[in-house]
């Protein structure tokens, strides 16, 4: 738990120090857009990302910090019961580990999110048979970290769309698997 704590303040002071620092060519940036996410069901959905560059050469290594909400309205199914009116639900709240690629009007973002998902549903379960009837709700978190690939495009020096994509790398009961979304970039300058 030490070593954590260590870690973590470690992380603290190099965003805090290269947030005044990277501010000459490359800039903190804020991304917010929308996806849709799953594999076995299709949820739908929004993320938001803030990125720190940590230096100032073309192409440089970031940290993010991110969260990604997204939704399934539709009713899950057993063979003896049904759960009605239900909410489905993700978060994952990531800290990004990240290299970016930077041309002309292209940047190229690859990221390593590392975080939690947390899985929240809410219903009433029925089973019909016995006339059975509840209000139904669990919440679960797990471990999760995966593989992050964001191209976007630069229509000036402070605003850019694009597209985001995440792959993970570990299987859960609460993982509704890839995700793929679309999204606007604003960076944001600190003046000196």
């Amino acid at each position: 738990m030490y070593f954590i704590n260590k870690v973590i303040l470690a992380l603290v002071l190099c965003v805090s120090a290269t947030t005044l620092w990277c501010q000459k060519t490359n800039s903190n940036n804020l991304e917010i857009g929308v996806l849709a996410a799953g594999d076995e069901a299709l949820y739908y959905g929004g993320y938001s990302k803030y990125t720190t560059p940590l230096s100032q050469n073309k192409h440089h290594f970031t940290l993010a910090f991110s969260i990604v909400a997204y939704f399934d309205f539709k009713g899950e199914s057993e063979p003896n019961a049904t759960l009605k009116n239900d909410i489905d639900m993700r978060l994952l709240p990531t800290i990004n580990f990240g290299y970016s690629l930077n041309f002309n009007s292209v940047q190229i973002n690859f990221e390593v999110p590392v975080g939690a998902s947390i899985a929240i549903t809410k219903g009433t379960l029925i089973n019909k048979k016995i006339g059975f009837k509840k209000t139904y709700s669990n919440t679960e978190t797990f471990f999760n970290y995966g593989l992050s690939f964001s191209p976007k495009y630069k229509l000036n020096s402070s605003n850019s769309i694009g597209i985001y994509s995440f792959i993970p790398l570990v299987s859960d009961k609460a993982q509704s698997g890839y995700q793929i979304g679309i999204g606007w970039t604003k960076n944001i300058s600190v003046k000196n």
